[in-house]
This record gives C-alpha cells, structure tokens and sequence, in this order.
C-alpha cells in the first residue's frame, strides 16, 4: 500500500493545483475531486501504517512539475483523465480501501470526459495584475513574496500534519491536527487563487524527512505555535500595508486564523505532554 501513498499523494496535488488553474465553470467540479483525493492519500498512509509499511512524503515530482508545461485548459483537463487511467490499472488488489478507490476514480473519469473547457492557462505566465486592484510596485511584490511562501507552507503542513494524523494514537491532537489540515488545505486554496490570478502559482516542494519523520512531535508543536503567531503579525503587516481595502480584509481574517491555529496547537501540546 505505500506505493498508493506515493500515487495518492500525487494525483491529490495534481487536482488540487488543477482546481486553481481550470475554467471556473468547471473549479467546483475538480475541487471535489482533490478534497476526495486528500482523502485517498490519508487512507492510503493509514492502511500502510496497519500493515507494519513504513512510508514517507515523497510525490511524483515530475509528474506535478508538467503542471506548468500545460498550455489549454483542454490539456488540463486530459492531464487529469490521465492521471486517473494510470491509477486504475493499478488498483489490482481486492481491499475495502482499493475498492473505494477505484470506484471513487472510474466515477471522477466519467465527470472528467464530461467537461467542456476552453481557453488558455495563465497561471504561470508571470502577468502580475489583479484584476480591480492597483498596488505599487513595492506592495505587488511584497504580494508575491508573501503568497510564495505561503502557499509553499501550507502545501508542507497539509502533508505533516496528515503524517502526525495517521500516528496519532491521542483523540485530543488526531483532531487538532484532522483541523488544521483542512485549513491548510482552505489556505492554500485562497492564496493559491491569488497566485494563480498575479500569474505567479507555484507548486510545491518534496518535504524534507527530517520536518515530520525524525523531529519529535513536541518540538514541531512548540515551533509551530510560535511560527503561527508570526503568521499572524505577517498577515497585519501586509494587510496594513497593501492599501487595497479587499486584500486587507482578507489577510485580518487569515490572521485571525492564525491566531486560533496557535490555540489548536497548545491543546495539542498539553495533551501529548
């Protein structure tokens, strides 16, 4: 089942980045898909976790990467049809959990074919303009700096705090960390949005081991909770600086996020101690 780990892993991001690029008309449809496909990954690493295989965070990497050589949203679109048939064929085990996927991906395949996108894919092409929104050139790049960053972090805590998930025996921290995962997921989700509008989306990194696997969860927690009140202060400092009355509204309530992610984490902390 590790190997499903590495396969899951990668069709989750696959979608998740295609649910930022493709045509709204369609952005519903896969986003479903990659929020199903998150779910496959955390099933995948708990059925690995059961039968004694020890697995890590490695993804296809070059499979993502053709991500940024797509051209048409039609592209786009048979990018994920072949992802999908690729996963099929490889379903070859009669278990509850391979069953679901395959069920769960023949259905995808079906609404997939479906689809009638048109248009190019802009993504990537570096345009720098929000539409409605005037910044100097100094607040854009500040923009870009920040959403850079933080969408490379949040793509990192989606994929720890899914490993922590799976070996968590604590009811108290499975549920913190089942929470903040989805808000890193919801997070990378609306910068991801930002990113992709500016023409400056980028994918994610290969998390190194030693940032999940070999550090004691009770350092990460600690460092963690100190990294999201300094999230917090970096979503005020922008939101004060930017100028644009809708971007700052957003990052205040990112910030507020933050804030209750640090609590999340303390309760993780005082339970696991």
């Amino acid at each position: 089942m590790k190997e499903q780990v590495v396969r899951q892993h990668t069709s989750f991001i696959k979608f998740l980045y295609a649910s930022l690029i493709i045509a709204p008309e369609a952005q519903n449809v896969v986003e479903d898909m990659a929020l199903f496909k998150y779910r496959h990954m955390c099933w995948a690493m708990a059925d690995s976790k059961r039968a004694g295989e020890e697995f890590d965070g490695q993804f296809n990497v070059e499979e993502v990467e053709q991500l940024k050589k797509l051209k048409t949203q039609r592209e786009l679109v048979d990018y994920l049809i072949a992802d999908l048939e690729a996963n099929l064929k490889t379903y070859t085990e009669e278990t509850p959990t391979i069953t679901r996927f395959k069920t769960d991906d023949s259905y995808f395949l079906s609404q997939l074919r479906k689809l009638k996108v048109e248009g190019k894919i802009t993504a990537f092409s570096g345009n720098g303009e929000l539409e409605g929104v005037e910044l100097t050139e100094e607040n854009k790049n500040a923009l870009i700096f920040f959403l850079m960053e933080e969408i490379f972090k949040e793509y990192e805590l989606i994929l720890i705090y899914s490993f922590y998930k799976t070996y968590s025996a604590n009811a108290i921290a499975n549920s913190v960390f089942t929470d903040l995962a989805y808000d890193s997921i919801y997070h990378l989700k609306r910068f991801g949005e930002l990113a992709r509008e500016l023409g400056v989306l980028t994918l994610p990194r290969v998390v190194p081991l030693e940032k999940y696997r070999n550090e004691p969860i009770i350092q990460f927690l600690k460092e963690n909770i100190e990294e999201e009140r300094d999230a917090e202060k970096n979503c005020l400092i922008l939101a004060e600086k930017i100028g644009n009355p809708e971007l700052k509204e957003f990052l205040l309530f990112i910030s507020r996020q933050e804030v209750y992610h640090a609590e999340l984490l303390q309760r993780a902390l005082e339970t696991l101690q």
